[in-house]
């Protein structure tokens, strides 16, 4: 059985991993020059990026599995969840997010001062007491991919949900956050059980690798290299009477029994003509949030001590949805005194920035980290931009429902073809291995 994996992102390299473990012939086509798609690290002057993705949430056990197999445990770390909310006059106030008692209980007196100082007001406070009850009672029907039983709220956005079940006071001051925080999107382009998902990962912790969160990608691509070509973008995923036939790649044609596209939906739609119209319609329901990322690096710190982000909602007029300290992941993200700061644009705002120049999009960020952190310097050490057209899935409403359709009744409907992706699953780094890892599975099978 001869397949080939189109892209090489967590995807991708979660399929390639799992068919080169069974034996399988395996040959991946990426269009870039480096693999790893939004899981990627960088390194300069001492200091360790992550581009794209900023974490694995404590329910990552695809990527933890992968990272096991590697002989990558022993990198696994991680941090607090140290988020500050912005109060009326201009200072933050901090809070743990976290349902840990380990880390709860020591930080207690921290909690109870957020809350007496009003770091969310109590009229939203009230308002959430509308919505804990449900959210406690079906906790477990929120999972990455296993949600099927919480599709009842796939059918209305997070901001109409949390509107109906509590107010617009705790949808402004916690959801929206949340939401824009998480996905770089407002809350009323998700669905409330997308929502929901993202809420029970943030309360259950953040974990990375010690080097940086691309490591992962990095040590796969290294162990399959003779497997993985890249700058081969493939331009067609040859589909005739119902049956992959190949692809097409660099004006050549690659014949296989088995094609797994592991791409963004925009890609997968651009490239594969003759898919089946139920295919069509659910990857029309995909979108993604644009974000232009900044991070500055700094020789002292600007954050107090082990706060990791500051949290920006709308109210604010902030073209952010939050600031983060990278510097708070493990050692080796910074020197030794140093922070490194990421802005994390959205929306309109990303879209505006992602148009403009280097230069142009430096002196807007220092000016808007400046509202929040006067102490922030006219020249930081360097500047590093990463413009994302695509920065992360949006599950928007009816989304997680077209695909549930898809994988209980016409995964095969296209013969040899497998799909792989984040938008399968509730959309996520660990939806995204996952995916490939059942694609990889399935091919075996059959």
């Amino acid at each position: 059985m001869k397949v080939v994996v189109v892209g090489a992102g967590m995807a991708g390299l979660a399929a390639v991993h799992t068919l080169k473990q069974a034996g399988a012939e395996v040959v991946c086509f990426e269009s870039g020059g480096n693999v790893g798609g939004r899981v990627i690290t960088e390194r300069r002057d001492g200091f360790v990026f992550d581009p794209g993705a900023q974490f694995f949430f404590n329910q990552y056990a695809t990527c933890f599995r992968l990272a096991d197999e590697l002989g990558m445990s022993g990198d696994r770390t991680a941090w607090l969840f140290r988020g500050a909310f912005p109060q009326k006059d201009g200072t933050f106030l901090p809070v743990v997010a976290s349902i840990n008692p380990k880390e709860v209980f020591p930080n207690l007196g921290e909690t109870l001062r957020f809350l007496a100082g009003a770091g969310i007001p109590f009229k939203a406070l009230k308002d959430f007491a509308g919505i804990l009850p449900m959210f406690i009672k079906r906790y477990h029907e929120f999972g990455l991919v296993d949600y099927e039983s919480a599709l009842d709220l796939d059918r209305e956005s997070l901001a109409d949900f949390v509107v109906r079940m509590g107010g617009k006071a705790i949808l402004e001051h916690l959801f929206q956050s949340v939401s824009a925080a998480l996905t770089l999107a407002d809350p009323e382009r998700l669905s409330a059980t997308y929502g929901m998902g993202l809420l029970k990962c943030m309360i259950n912790g953040l974990n990375t690798f010690k080097h940086g969160l691309g490591t992962i990608t990095e040590r796969l691509a290294g162990k399959y290299a003779d497997s993985i070509t890249c700058n081969s973008p493939v331009q067609r995923i040859v589909i005739e009477s119902g049956k992959v036939k190949g692809v097409e790649v660099n004006g050549a044609y690659v014949q296989a029994d088995v094609v797994i596209p592991a791409l963004t939906a925009t890609k997968l739609l651009e490239i594969a003509p003759g898919l089946p119209e139920i295919y069509v319609q659910a990857l029309h329901k995909v979108t993604y949030s644009e974000c232009c990322h900044v991070v500055f690096a700094l020789p002292f710190k600007l954050f107090p001590k082990d706060w990791y982000a500051l949290l920006t909602p709308r109210f604010t007029k902030a073209m952010v949805s939050g600031l983060s300290d990278n510097a708070v992941k493990s050692e080796y993200y910074a020197p030794s005194g140093c922070s490194q700061i990421s802005c994390w644009t959205y929306e309109r705002f990303a879209h505006e920035l992602n148009e403009m120049g280097d230069d142009e999009i430096k002196l807007a960020l220092i000016k808007e980290v400046k509202r929040f952190l006067p102490a922030m310097p006219d020249e930081p050490l360097f500047t590093n931009i990463y413009r994302w057209r695509e920065a992360v899935c949006i599950g928007q409403p009816g989304m997680l429902s077209a695909f549930t359709e898809i994988k209980r009744n016409h995964y095969r409907d296209v013969s040899g073809l497998y799909l792989a992706g984040e938008y399968l699953n509730m959309p996520s780094v660990e939806s995204a291995a996952y995916s490939g890892v059942f694609a990889a599975q399935a091919a075996l099978r059959n």
